[in-house]
């Protein structure tokens, strides 16, 4: 699937039905499970394979996603990620009643977008030499790769630093980014750079 498949499968998400709840009427607040549970659904209908759950966040909570597939769910510029939240929560909006749900943030990897109307720089921001370096390491890494024809670990990493990493080579015809399931005691990650297999 393209980006641009991508993008315009997020956005027919929007349209997709849910079931609100067990008598089909709209809850009153979107509770974890809930949330959950979208969310879960609108990455099936994306064609990806993910673990969601809610985690406490600032007197709320918001939702973690973990997936082989975190660069694509992050896109360019984490843009794929910030259209998918924002779908997400239109059509949480619309099962709760008279839209009285809370905005819920979707933390991808650990990587996520600020919430609307905030200013806040967006979270997992870098320097630019430190972005150039991930950048050209993850180039080199892939030419190891496609020249020895064997997977490569490399990391830990922290979320911002393995999103770098993912988005360098999302593009890659021929290689794709995995990262470790269980993040170590400082939410580090091993990011596994392999061949694609064959269609």
């Amino acid at each position: 699937m393209t980006e641009f498949e991508e993008q315009n499968a997020v956005n027919d998400a929007e349209s997709m039905e849910y079931d609100a709840g067990e008598d089909g009427a709209a809850v009153s607040t979107a509770t974890p499970e809930k949330a959950c549970e979208v969310l879960s659904k609108m990455l099936g209908f994306l064609g990806i394979d993910a673990n969601v759950r809610a985690i406490p966040s600032a007197g709320h909570f918001k939702l973690a996603v973990e997936s082989e597939n975190a660069g694509r769910l992050i896109g360019k510029h984490g843009q794929t990620l910030e259209s998918l939240e924002l779908v997400f929560n239109r059509v949480l909006n619309n099962l709760c009643d008279k839209g009285r749900a809370n905005w819920i943030s979707i933390d991808v990897d650990g990587y996520s977008v600020p919430v609307p109307e905030s200013e806040a720089p967006r979270s997992g921001k870098l320097p630019r030499e430190e972005i150039n370096r991930l950048e050209h390491l993850a180039f080199d890494i892939a030419k190891e790769v496609k020249m020895l024809r064997k997977p490569r670990v490399i990391g830990p990493y922290s979320p911002s630093e393995r999103r770098i990493i993912h988005l360098a080579l999302e593009d890659d015809p021929d290689v794709e980014t995995v990262s470790d399931a269980v993040a170590d005691a400082e939410r580090g990650k091993k990011i596994t750079v392999k061949l694609k297999e064959a269609d």
